[in-house]
């Protein structure tokens, strides 16, 4: 009963923290920054729903990588991720899309977690592998989360009617800074990660480089953040171009991790 509990609690302070969040950011004052009730709530959510995915994760037999249990893991790399980040940047609105993120997280792997489903990548590498798999996701979907805030931002900037809604946010060229910082730290895990997996496999199953779907995907999210990379340094892309090319890297980068799990256990039922 201890986990439908905590998962449940969860849930629950997920809702109530995007509920203060959007407060603060439709808040009248231009410093306003989320309290210590605020924060109190996502940091209970978060022990809580580290804590109902103990049981499949570090229990004999595990861990469970089955679709549900992956998405809520996932989401709370994300949020954990994000409370660590905002201590360095101003990026505290990020959880307007942070936490409804982990609350759909929390409750998908609460309510369908998915058959069992353990990895065949062993030994340190392959937890190396798995935790920058894990972490390089995380800071991806961050740098995604910012590149739709700004986006928005900036096109409430040309429609002065709605720019009082935004008064919480830093100035766009802050934002920009922090966004193409969460890519380039995305893309130095992504590659570590493709190293690690190409190494693991390797010893596994003896070839340097196993052209699966997952390989192919996430070698894709990488083309697609070198060129974001490349273009803003020799090109200056900003705006819409990094927005399509960020959303780029992070759809591929989604197709690769829950893709396949997607189609055998929700489409074909296994």
């Amino acid at each position: 009963m201890m986990t439908p509990t905590l998962s449940f609690t969860s849930c629950l302070l997920y809702l109530a923290a995007t509920v203060l969040t959007l407060r603060t950011l439709r808040g009248a004052s231009s410093s306003r920054q989320p309290g210590p009730f605020d924060l109190l709530l996502v940091y209970l959510a978060v022990i809580a729903h580290g804590l109902s995915l103990m049981p499949m994760l570090v229990l004999p037999g595990t861990p469970n990588l089955a679709l549900g249990t992956t998405l809520s893991l996932i989401t709370l790399l994300v949020t954990l991720l994000f409370l660590v980040a905002r201590l360095f940047q101003p990026i505290h609105t990020l959880g307007v899309f942070i936490y409804p993120t982990a609350f759909t997280g929390a409750l998908v792997g609460w309510l369908l977690p998915g058959p069992a489903y353990a990895s065949n990548l062993g030994g340190t590498l392959g937890f190396l592998h798995m935790a920058g798999a894990g972490l390089a996701y995380a800071l991806v979907s961050l740098a995604f989360a910012q590149a739709l805030l700004l986006q928005t931002y900036d096109k409430s900037l040309k429609e002065a009617h709605t720019v009082s809604s935004w008064r919480s946010l830093p100035p766009i060229q802050t934002m920009e800074r922090v966004l193409f910082q969460l890519i380039y730290l995305g893309f130095a895990l992504l590659t570590v990660t493709l190293i690690s997996g190409a190494l693991s496999a390797g010893r596994m199953f003896g070839d340097a480089l196993l052209f699966n779907h997952h390989t192919v995907l996430a070698l894709l999210a990488w083309l697609s953040l070198a060129g974001l990379i490349a273009g803003r340094r020799l090109l200056g892309w900003r705006g819409q171009t990094a927005v399509l090319w960020t959303g780029a890297g992070f759809t591929l980068m989604a197709l690769g991790y829950f893709g396949s799990r997607f189609v055998l256990e929700v489409l074909l039922n296994r």
